[in-house]
């Protein structure tokens, strides 16, 4: 395949040239049932929605300042602001994050939470055989080209919801298993015949070595110490392992075209905000080998969806070529969903 490079900033990346026979579309009604979707942003601020009830901020002795996630540097400018939060910009590496936040517990029992669990029943068991087909075995696919492992793949997916990909995985004759702290997503997974287990990765009852493979689809974004979370998942690779992980692209067309009014912006969940050049240098500090990287994202049709949903506008023309300009802004790695696959070296 043909490549190419962009320079961005000081940095250079490697862009793949990418053809449009290639693009996947996305059915909106089979992955975002029954409004799934206006439900998740009408809950985002679930978890702090009591606290400005009873104050009208979130009082101050509940947040502790960060060090940069990924250079644990001290200086930083401001971002921006929202819900009652503040992002800000590391002066050394240039990594974007939510700071002050709250202790991990607060983040664990918001994702056990009812309201959390609600949002996953209506978006995630709705939508999960569509999930399977269209992107679980998707991704099973990409890290069959990476592997290096003789027999059946042993496969751990971190923050698996309701298994989605794991099924894929299993369905491909591997070895699977999955862990998220969302009890309901779990139980449904495990309804389905699935290896899940409800529990953090620190829990894992599992030896150095295990795993050919390690999934982190969404998952680094909402974790306090996402380098942390990063090492023990290593430390669980066989050698020459793979990672594929997942995260927001916060230089992606969404933020251009909404700024923070793009819902990925999402301060009470979402900690840490990675571009194409910071999670570069996220991976390769923590030793990994970069081995592939591209974006994918419904950017266009989450701009056409707050314009006719929250705007009253209507979007007829922008959404006969929705599916062409989506591809000219993956191949241009400005999608909204970075994806990273890295290797133990």
């Amino acid at each position: 395949m043909k490549k190419f490079t962009k320079q961005l900033e000081k940095d250079t990346l490697e862009i793949r040239y990418r053809k449009f026979e290639s693009y996947k579309s996305v059915n909106l009604e089979n992955l975002r049932p029954k409004d799934s979707y206006g439900k998740l942003l009408e809950s985002r601020t679930h978890s702090i929605d009591q606290f400005i009830k009873d104050y009208g901020r979130i009082p101050s002795d509940l947040l502790a300042h960060r060090a940069c996630p990924n250079c644990s540097g001290g200086g930083k400018i401001k971002e921006l602001s929202k819900d009652h939060l503040e992002l800000v910009r590391c002066k050394d590496c240039d990594l974007v994050y939510v700071d002050p936040i709250f202790n991990e517990e607060h983040y664990k029992n918001a994702y056990k939470s009812q309201e959390y669990q609600q949002v996953v029943r209506d978006l995630g068991e709705e939508s999960h055989c569509y999930r399977v087909q269209r992107f679980g075995v998707e991704r099973v696919e990409v890290m069959k080209k990476y592997l290096r492992s003789v027999g059946p793949p042993c496969f751990l997916d971190i923050g698996c919801s309701t298994g989605f990909v794991v099924e894929a995985a299993r369905l491909a004759g591997w070895d699977a298993q999955g862990i998220d702290l969302n009890p309901s997503a779990v139980e449904f997974g495990r309804r389905r015949g699935l290896e899940l287990q409800n529990i953090a990765l620190q829990d894992l009852d599992a030896q150095s070595a295990t795993f050919d493979a390690i999934g982190l689809f969404d998952v680094l974004e909402h974790v306090v110490e996402p380098k942390k979370l990063l090492e023990r998942s290593i430390y669980l690779l066989k050698p020459g392992g793979i990672i594929f992980l997942y995260v927001p692209n916060y230089d992606s067309a969404s933020r251009l075209l909404m700024g923070k009014e793009a819902h990925f912006i999402w301060p009470t969940h979402h900690l840490t905000y990675f571009t194409p050049i910071t999670v570069k240098k996220f991976i390769e500090s923590m030793g990994l080998k970069l081995e592939m990287m591209v974006t994918e994202g419904l950017d266009i049709f989450d701009y056409i969806w707050a314009q006719e949903h929250i705007h009253g506008k209507k979007m007829q023309v922008v959404s006969e070529i929705a599916d062409r300009l989506q591809f000219f802004i993956n191949g241009a790695l400005w999608g909204k969903n970075l994806r990273v696959l890295a290797r133990i070296l």
